[in-house]
């Protein structure tokens, strides 16, 4: 079947007052200001007639809104619904693409985590193609400061439960590079915060470095963190801001991609 036989398939099963609909609701969404009837229907070249029936159905439904001079904006309709949506992804899922597209960038291996029980749980992994592999799982659990993620996931935790994990996981030393007092632990979490990435740097496997970053959703709730895991030789100090800021940018990809407004990841954290 060619394009034009395609074309005609398509289109003789539209609903032409649905289209009408989608078309008023597009054109609603990328105005700054209410529309009134007039300027709907000039602009879409909608009868009256239709666009009036059309914009009652909407309103009834809280699809669209009725302003006190007669105009149209969107409704709260939208609002429930895109938040069911952003409730429903699978942030695995949702970030597997990004996951891959920095492991191929970086040639590292890359790991998703989220807060679980005072812990980063990894629930994806995306190996390199290199000789090296590590012995990382979906499903292991890391101490918040001694791994990438961990560090990135305390970092914009509040401070009472950060408190609270602390005094319960402590800060057990598990190379001479680890940070094992809790106020010198929160000075590098200020670190974090003002870069926009975590350093991992031998804390918890000599030979081994992470950079890792958090990721937001539309609540600007911490949902979980993504790292880049490598060999101390294959990631020299001099490769780490660069690195650190690829990792950092992908991280805000995946919080975009859940509904995070914002262009940079948040310098305080709630109380």
């Amino acid at each position: 079947m060619d394009k034009t036989s395609t074309d005609k398939a398509s289109t003789k099963y539209n609903v032409p007052a649905l289209n009408k609909a989608l078309l008023i609701i597009e054109t609603l969404a990328e105005q700054a200001d209410p529309m009134g009837v007039s300027d709907l229907c000039k602009l879409l070249e909608i009868p009256k007639t239709s666009a009036f029936f059309i914009l009652n159905t909407l309103e009834s439904q809280s699809y669209i809104r009725k302003t006190e001079d007669g105009k149209y904006a969107l409704g709260t309709k939208f609002l429930t619904i895109s938040a069911s949506i952003l409730n429903k992804m699978d942030i695995r899922e949702l970030a597997r693409p990004f996951m891959r597209e920095l492991r191929d960038s970086s040639h590292y291996t890359v790991h998703l985590a989220v807060l679980d029980h005072g812990e980063a749980l990894y629930i994806e992994k995306q190996e390199n193609e290199g000789f090296v592999k590590f012995s990382t799982y979906i499903g292991q659990r890391q101490l918040l400061h001694i791994s990438g993620v961990g560090k990135a996931l305390a970092a914009y935790l509040p401070l009472p439960l950060l408190d609270s994990i602390l005094d319960e996981k402590g800060l057990p030393r598990r190379t001479d590079h680890t940070i094992t007092n809790p106020d010198e632990f929160k000075k590098a979490l200020v670190t974090i915060r003002s870069q926009g990435y975590a350093i991992e740097d031998e804390e918890g496997e000599l030979g081994v470095r992470c950079l890792a970053a958090p990721i937001f959703d539309a609540q600007q709730q911490l949902r979980a963190a993504i790292s880049i895991t490598a060999l101390r030789n294959d990631l020299g100090v001099q490769q780490i801001p660069m690195i650190g800021e690829l990792v950092r940018k992908t991280a805000l990809q995946i919080s975009q991609a859940l509904g995070y407004t914002d262009t940079e990841f948040p310098i305080n954290i709630p109380e």
